[in-house]
């Protein structure tokens, strides 16, 4: 007589993982991941409405730039994704980035933004996945102290599978750089990003130097949202 091995023995469950979006053609699936701001502190979050009430504030720095045609940083800030189950990441990480600056005065400037995305092992080590990401290139006019930002999806490939062990992080690094050229005077050029889960029109910033400052960094009715979408490789 045969045993019920069957029934004394079930089949594993299926593993069941959800996504907010597929791309079928390459094998993986997308999460978004929402960068936030406040009190100086960096985050991500996966649902925006979580932060509905939270105070806000983007985070800015102002540099006294020199005249001349050389790039200069104005603020490089980090945002971290830590994984608290094995990942495996492969293809393009699309990154959405509000950037802008705040001019001390009558300038023509040049501006973007960069990207930067690593594998952290949670100790010590970064290993950089892909290679800079860098935004449009824009120049502006301005007559006096004027806010002007922009939007821009930056793209970073991950061609080889990258996995991440529990515990470690996928990090962003985001960097708003800037020239200007003004009768050969230096310049105080206030850079940062948006980055309000809610993409409210009203966000403000905090410089480094001093988290009480409130100051409009994102042009009014400019979006304000940062996104990080990430493709996992999706299990057999």
């Amino acid at each position: 007589m045969s045993l019920p091995f069957a029934s004394l023995f079930p089949s594993r469950p299926e593993f069941f993982q959800n996504f907010d979006f597929f791309d079928i053609a390459n094998g993986v699936g997308y999460d978004v991941y929402f960068g936030l701001s406040n009190a100086g502190i960096t985050a991500t979050s996966t649902i925006s409405s979580n932060y509905s009430g939270m105070p806000h504030k983007n985070p800015a720095a102002v540099v006294n730039v020199g005249i001349g045609s050389t790039f200069v940083e104005l603020v490089d800030f980090d945002w971290d994704i830590t994984f608290n189950l094995p990942k495996t990441i492969k293809g393009d990480i699309l990154v959405q980035v509000p950037f802008g600056i705040i001019t001390g005065g009558a300038t023509t400037y040049t501006m973007k933004c960069t990207a930067d995305i690593y594998h952290f092992d949670g100790v010590a080590t970064e290993t950089q996945i892909g290679s800079t990401a860098t935004s449009e290139i824009l120049q502006e006019a301005v007559g006096g102290a004027t806010i002007k930002s922009h939007i821009t999806t930056l793209k970073v490939n991950a061609a080889t599978a990258v996995h991440f062990k529990r515990g470690e992080t996928l990090r962003f690094s985001l960097k708003v750089l800037a020239w200007h050229a003004n009768g050969g005077s230096a310049q105080n050029l206030l850079g940062g990003f948006g980055c309000n889960p809610q993409n409210s029109t009203d966000s403000k910033i905090e410089l480094l130097v001093n988290d009480q400052t409130e100051t409009q960094i994102i042009t009014t009715n400019q979006p304000t949202q940062m996104a990080f979408h990430v493709p996992f490789v999706i299990p057999n």
